[in-house]
């Protein structure tokens, strides 16, 4: 059964982290005999990660997507015709893929598979992809937070 890699841009500053998602990608589709990258994001970032997939790759290249939602929002069509699916990104990122693709599409969550990769050449990443989740829950915590009016030191 053929795979379809799904590889989510990365608009961070660490160029490694692109690297890595792609050197990931690379390794599922040799373990599962070859299928399909999917590449999203705006602004240069899946140009790049195209420019990394292995020669001869059949690659789609969707430069659009400006956020995770939007990542997979604007690869849905081929995401839905995957025999499976791999996403080739961080362990928290991948949880937060799979949030988008219930509300979007439940029924492909039964064709995803896991990428190819161990702890010890991901460990980087998950743990910095732990931070970045971490952040956002607290973000969007405080955004929810109702507004009390400022305080000014010495009122009440």
């Amino acid at each position: 059964m053929t795979v379809t890699v799904f590889v989510p841009g990365y608009g961070g500053p660490v160029r490694g982290v692109e690297r890595w998602r792609m050197a990931v990608a690379a390794r599922t589709l040799s373990a599962h005999g070859g299928g399909r990258l999917v590449v999203s994001g705006h602004g240069g970032e899946a140009e790049r990660l195209a420019a990394l997939a292995p020669a001869g790759a059949d690659i789609f290249i969707e430069t659009t997507a400006r956020s995770t939602f939007e990542n997979v929002e604007r690869s849905l069509p081929l995401l839905l015709e995957a025999e499976q699916l791999a996403v080739a990104s961080d362990h928290f990122h991948r949880r937060r893929v799979a949030e988008y693709l219930r509300a979007l599409a439940p029924n492909v969550l039964t064709r995803v598979v896991d990428p190819e990769y161990g702890w010890r050449e991901g460990w980087w990443v998950d743990a910095g992809g732990a931070v970045y989740e971490s952040l956002l829950l607290v973000r969007r915590a405080a955004m929810r937070m109702p507004n009390h009016g400022s305080h000014r030191p010495g009122s009440m």
